[in-house]
């Protein structure tokens, strides 16, 4: 099993942010950003590749629907 985990900078690239807009939404914000991997004792940013692409695709089809109208 190969999990891929990113960081801050990795993930800025991918939404077009800085990493430290990332770290402030994370905080801040952090319904703007894809679901956080969460590791108990640690304060460290990670996410899940798999998690963050995911969430990409499902932002694709958000508001591109086409009304029946």
């Amino acid at each position: 099993m190969n999990i891929n985990t990113i960081g801050p900078k990795e993930l800025a690239v991918l939404l077009h942010r800085t990493p430290n807009t990332i770290r402030a939404d994370a905080h801040r914000r952090p319904e703007t950003l894809p679901p956080r991997l969460n590791i108990p004792g640690s304060n460290r940013l990670v996410w899940l590749e798999e998690d963050v692409f995911e969430w990409i695709q499902s932002l694709r089809g958000a508001g591109h629907e086409k009304s029946n109208a």
